[in-house]
């Protein structure tokens, strides 16, 4: 499937998990954008994704972001550095073990290729315990979106390795990426998100 069909489904996803609505605005949308990064994050394993480029943006952002606050600051950042390390020295152990968690499940979907362990069931574990670690309030919408996009690419003609670390893929072979049947889950992911927002609790 296409990044924006990941996205979409992602986000429908974590909406009808979590059951939260546009009446109590903050959680729905933490809601909706936790699980359109989990909906992208499995495709990390490949360079030219829309969750590669998306991550690259962000630390992109972050870095200019940073950059400024050091030129407004006059101090080329000088007078910024007690504040990160204060930043950081507030997080505690449990935060910072599941970012080591999150960048180990991605750097080892990296490692063994495009489809292979961030689409297994190991990673979708690991994803959970990781979030539940560093941002519980998310941790449910993030892993539904994980969750929907593994699912969708079960649907792939490609295979994935779900069991991984065994070497076979499964799959179903019933859609293409990129085909009218991707065009039609996004649709239906949009129309999900739109009715679950509008939608009571």
């Amino acid at each position: 499937m296409t990044g924006k069909t990941h996205i979409a489904v992602g986000a429908a996803s974590a909406l009808a998990l979590t059951r939260v609505g546009l009446a109590d605005p903050a959680p729905a949308l933490a809601c909706l954008a936790a699980g359109a990064v989990g909906g992208l994050l499995p495709d990390a394993d490949v360079g030219s994704s829309e969750a590669s480029r998306q991550l690259r943006r962000a630390w992109a952002f972050l870095a200019v972001v940073v950059a400024a606050a050091a030129v407004a600051d006059g101090t080329l950042g000088l007078a910024l550095l007690p504040q990160l390390a204060l930043a950081i020295a507030s997080l505690g152990m449990p935060q910072i073990a599941g970012v080591a968690i999150l960048v180990a499940v991605c750097a080892c979907g990296r490692a063994s290729g495009h489809r292979g362990f961030s689409h297994s069931l190991l990673a979708l574990g690991a994803t959970f315990a990781a979030m539940r670690l560093a941002l519980p309030s998310v941790a449910l919408s993030l892993t539904a979106g994980y969750a929907s996009h593994i699912a969708l690419d079960f649907l792939n003609k490609k295979p994935e390795r779900l069991l991984w670390p065994l070497a076979s893929g499964q799959r179903l072979g019933l859609l293409k990426s990129g085909g009218l049947a991707d065009a039609l889950l996004f649709v239906a992911g949009i129309g999900a998100v739109a009715v679950l927002l509008a939608g009571p609790p």
